[in-house]
C-alpha cells in the first residue's frame, strides 16, 4: 500500500493516483493520536490501495475562526 502526499480532493471523496477514477469514501480509517488520523483508500476501478494521514493541527490552523459579538 502506497503513502500519499498531495491528494486530489473533491468535496464527494478524492481520484485514485493511478486510474483518476472517484474514490468515494476510505476502506477504513485508524485514530492515531490527538492529532493524527490515517485514512486506508482502495479504488474499485483499479484495485490500487493507499493511505492518507490527515493532521488535525493542519486543518484547525487554516480554518478561519469567526468572531462573536455579544454587543453592548
Amino acid at each position: 500500500m502506497a503513502a500519499t502526499g498531495m491528494v486530489n480532493c473533491s468535496p464527494y471523496g478524492l481520484a485514485c493516483s493511478e486510474c483518476n477514477e472517484l474514490v468515494i469514501g476510505p476502506e477504513r480509517s485508524q485514530y492515531v493520536g490527538k492529532r493524527e488520523v490515517h485514512h486506508f483508500w482502495a479504488c474499485e476501478n483499479c484495485g490500487h490501495e493507499f493511505e492518507m494521514m490527515v493532521d488535525l493541527r493542519t486543518i484547525a490552523i487554516s480554518k478561519p475562526t469567526s468572531s462573536v459579538s455579544l454587543g453592548a
